[in-house]
């Protein structure tokens, strides 16, 4: 039964059974920005999680400490029972969670079972999504941060699968659906099946390629024997093992001879990498998930937050995603004026979108067509229609006509340049401009006849400008700034566990990350906030002890203040 937590704090808590001493430093502590600012939050918010509870039956543990505590589970990354057996002897857990000697004690079946209530009832992760946008602007104002200029960048995590190759993939998928079967299906499995699933599973191990490969086309085809019994069996059809089966018998195996018994295994791509975790795929970094952060980058500060996160199968590119990570940012109220992305994010039609969005996108573009020395579009001058009006040489066109494009059926705009003032001019083998598609193979240019002609495509356009700009120098020294999210990938790695989840499928892993990000946005805050306040608590102290010269604190105070905040100091030694 659900029951909202009192948000009420205990006039006798923890902090007041532990001596001043300790007192002092447990308020300087992470644990204190975590009681007043993070577990309001989460008193707030807890109401949305009523659906995971019935009406009836005992009352359920704190919802808002519950979440608190899968939040400084992943800050630690902690195992469930290692996470349970601190917020029991950790004073700095209770106290940050406000909880009394009646609710320092929290079974692990409960811990899982709310995750796992909450996978199922909300598989998109919203509700936990909503958390994080209430905190990361909560934090974004108390620091003042501005979301002005931000950065992208994706990282590669796994779930908890294990991955052996091809045999292991398809022996492990056998075994979960003869396992998943009944007694009555199961007595329908031919007796060759039955008695290769009694053998060790890992039995293959040790063997030689050429017995690899036999062992992989006898795997196979019990593969296709299976999929193809129960394929009429709407019982078995419905379960998800089975499909898994018919899944990995598409993606990683193909029918031969006019029987359709033979089966032999094909390469395998954006497929399936572990019957454990059927969300998990493989990319170019290996099997498992992408996960794209954005984060501030604000020159003058410190501290930067994350802004937005996104999961999804390590088999989707990065290309094009950036304009998901903007509209989000933009119902959130956070569009940034400047996005920087490394080279993995822009393709031409998406960049054009991105800037037509107000947004100054800078990232490296790649124009393998054009060699370096070869002039670009930004050479030639264009109307407010997109039309060119002169060349690099100050040649005008003749025409513009919708064509063919390079090496594709769809048709553009081209500008048409006359031929023989083309084949005339000294800057014909370093124009872009294209030679009539008639010519003789191996014909040079200037022997040729006919008109040349230049695709004009905004898309185009803006490739080359872009290409242009990246060549000089003050955008290197803007771009700099980008390396900056590196710091934060190997952070969320090394100190957040972000790379190896401790669970699997998609919701779960969301829900894993999406805590993780919460718990490094906190930690971010917190170091803030305690580095605002040092110089105030030393003040407080020294102003409680008797000193002979006053302005030396004061002086001594002001130093510390100008070295603690987050921001610059400058030569009069006041922080802008």
């Amino acid at each position: 039964m659900y029951r909202k937590t009192s948000p009420q704090q205990k006039l006798f808590g923890i902090e007041t059974r532990i001596s001043p001493s300790l007192r002092r430093r447990l308020e300087s502590s992470w644990a204190h920005l975590f009681r007043i600012e993070i577990l309001p939050i989460l008193f707030r918010n807890e109401d949305k999680y009523a659906m995971l509870y019935g009406t009836t039956g005992r009352p359920n543990f704190s919802v808002a400490r519950l979440l608190g505590l899968c939040l400084l589970e992943e800050w630690n990354d902690l195992s469930d029972q290692e996470a349970l057996d601190t917020f029991s002897f950790d004073v700095r857990w209770r106290y940050a969670l406000d909880a009394d000697e009646e609710e320092d004690y929290l079974s692990r079946r409960s811990l899982v079972e709310f995750r796992r209530r909450l996978a199922a009832s909300d598989p998109d992760m919203k509700l936990i999504r909503d958390l994080f946008d209430v905190i990361r602007d909560s934090a974004m104002e108390k620091m003042g941060l501005s979301a002005t200029s931000q950065r992208l960048d994706s990282t590669h995590i796994i779930s908890n699968i294990q991955v052996r190759g091809r045999l292991a993939l398809i022996s492990h998928t056998l075994t979960l659906f003869l396992k998943s079967l009944d007694e009555e299906h199961f007595s329908r499995v031919p007796e060759e099946i039955k008695q290769w699933h009694k053998r060790e599973p890992e039995g293959w191990f040790g063997l030689g390629p050429a017995e690899q490969r036999t062992e992989l086309d006898v795997l196979a085809r019990y593969l296709h024997e299976l999929v193809v019994l129960f394929g009429k069996d709407a019982d078995v059809t419905r379960s998800e093992p089975y499909l898994l089966l018919d899944r990995l018998l598409s993606e990683q195996c193909e029918l031969t001879g006019s029987s359709g018994v033979e089966v032999k295994t094909k390469s395998a791509g954006a497929t399936l990498q572990s019957p454990y975790d059927p969300d998990a795929s493989c990319g170019h970094k290996g099997p498992g998930y992408s996960l794209h952060i954005t984060e501030t980058c604000n020159n003058d500060k410190k501290t930067e937050i994350i802004t937005d996160y996104e999961v999804h199968g390590a088999a989707r590119s990065d290309i094009g995603r950036t304009l998901t990570v903007i509209e989000r940012l933009d119902a959130a109220g956070l569009k940034p004026q400047v996005l920087f992305a490394d080279g993995g994010y822009p393709s031409v039609p998406s960049a054009l979108k991105i800037i037509e969005q107000g947004i100054e996108f800078i990232a490296p573009v790649n124009r393998s067509r054009l060699g370096d020395d070869v002039a670009g579009r930004d050479r030639f001058v264009f109307d407010d229609k997109g039309r060119v009006i002169r060349g690099p040489m100050g040649h005008a066109p003749i025409d513009h006509r919708v064509l063919s494009g390079n090496n594709t059926k769809r048709r553009s705009l081209h500008a048409i340049f006359d031929g023989d003032i083309c084949r005339a001019c000294d800057m014909l083998d370093r124009c872009p401009v294209r030679a009539p598609n008639h010519r003789a193979k191996g014909c040079s240019p200037r022997d040729t006849s006919g008109d040349f002609r230049l695709e004009v495509t905004a898309e185009l356009r803006l490739r080359d400008e872009m290409y242009a700009l990246q060549q000089t120098t003050q955008w290197r020294e803007r771009y700099r700034i980008r390396a900056g999210i590196e710091a934060t990938n190997s952070e969320l790695k090394r100190a957040h566990g972000i790379g190896h989840l401790r669970v699997r499928r998609l919701a779960k892993v969301c829900f894993a990350v999406a805590c993780k990000v919460i718990a490094c946005n906190i930690k971010r805050w917190a170091r803030a906030h305690a580095a605002l306040m040092r110089p105030l608590q030393y003040l407080v102290s020294a102003a409680s002890c008797p000193v002979r010269r006053p302005d030396m604190v004061m002086a001594t105070y002001c130093r510390r203040v100008s070295l603690s905040l987050p921001g610059r100091r400058c030569m009069d030694g006041v922080t802008r």
